[in-house]
């Protein structure tokens, strides 16, 4: 496992604002994966920490290693206005996306090097931002 590091990722605004997401810990797990975390704590509360984690599973008996990437982007509550009781911050929901690599032991550097290339020109792609952004599915 590489050493972890700061990543850093901007966000969709009008004006991209950069996150820098600080590494939090990464062990192995009692099943062998390896979890490793990052956490942005730009946010003034806790709960609304932005967190990145990746799972890493071994190569399993088919030869595969699997790759996934979670990032959670949280939305707080908004208290109602009146009264003078500002309740605590609570997570009203999130937005959360999941990358999920395979890759066979035999797969050649260049073979991983075009999945990457793949995933992230997709990622990219005007198809992608539609279908999230518009909520326009291929259908």
């Amino acid at each position: 496992m590489s050493a972890q590091a700061t990543i850093t990722l901007n966000d969709g605004l009008a004006t991209p604002v950069a996150h820098n997401f600080d590494p939090k810990g990464a062990k192995t797990q009692a099943d062998k994966t390896d979890l490793a975390t990052w956490r942005d704590q730009s946010a003034t509360y806790a709960v609304g920490y932005r967190t990145l984690t990746e799972k890493h599973t071994p190569v399993n008996s088919n030869g595969m290693e699997k790759f996934r990437y979670y990032i959670d982007v949280p939305t707080l509550e908004t208290a109602s206005s009146g009264g003078s009781f500002a309740p605590p911050p609570t997570r009203a929901y999130g937005t959360i996306a999941v990358v999920e690599v395979w890759a066979h032991q035999r797969a050649s550097d260049q073979e991983l090097k075009d999945i990457v290339a793949y995933v992230k020109n997709f990622t990219a792609s005007t198809y992608f931002s539609n279908a999230i952004t518009k909520r326009e599915a291929a259908w």
